[in-house]
């Protein structure tokens, strides 16, 4: 890779769809296969559900959030089976996406943005081990900065200005990569530049963004 973005000095980058490889279609399947039918059972019905979000901010334990799962499931299910269901929409990390991360390390202050929570965490990580030795995405960025931990979560404002003040990153010269618009919208708001990537490309993505 080379050249240089554009007045640009720091990249907060999303993981999943941007960095790591998901599929909601398997997940959709999976929650299928859990007892749920076809429309209970799509990722964007638990995304806007009360329960995900306070699990994505670390507000209960994976056991609680297993628990409250059960309770509107109409077959039982063991741990195991609903962590291997809830992790299978993570196919993993591209060898060129990790790449890019070490190279980009090299000229630009480079920070993580996720919304997530803990069994995803401990799945990805062990991933990462696995694969290319490397102990944690912490390794990769100036600084990761999860919603589980944090306490709070995008869209909202106020972790993209934690991301901003922690670090004293001027909002103009600092992108933001990330494939949910509305994450992009409050990125935009505060004065961010933005890439909403689709499709899962990102090395054609910052291709197009270096000179």
């Amino acid at each position: 890779m080379s050249g240089i973005l554009k007045n640009i000095d720091n990249i907060i980058f999303d993981l999943g769809g941007v960095i790591l490889e998901i599929d909601l279609d398997i997940i959709k399947q999976g929650f299928i296969s859990l007892g749920f039918n076809q429309m209970e059972s799509g990722i964007e019905l638990f995304k806007h559900n009360p329960i995900f979000q306070k699990f994505e901010k670390g507000e209960i334990e994976p056991q609680v959030f297993r628990n409250e799962i059960r309770k509107v499931c109409p077959k039982p299910f063991s741990d195991t089976q609903f962590d291997e269901v809830w992790n299978s929409v993570i196919i993993g990390y591209p060898n060129k996406n990790i790449q890019i991360l070490k190279e980009l390390q090299k000229n630009y202050a480079t920070f993580l943005l996720s919304n997530t929570n803990e069994i995803h965490y401990d799945f990805y990580t062990e991933l990462l081990k696995q694969n290319f030795g490397i102990e944690s995405l912490d390794a990769l960025f100036q600084k990761a900065y999860y919603s589980h931990t944090s306490g709070m979560r995008k869209p909202d404002k106020d972790i993209f200005e934690q991301v901003l003040s922690e670090n004293s990153l001027k909002a103009s010269n600092t992108l933001f990569i990330d494939d949910f618009e509305e994450n992009i919208e409050t990125a935009k708001s505060l004065g961010i530049k933005t890439i909403h990537l689709t499709g899962f490309n990102l090395a054609d993505a910052l291709a197009q963004s270096f000179t």
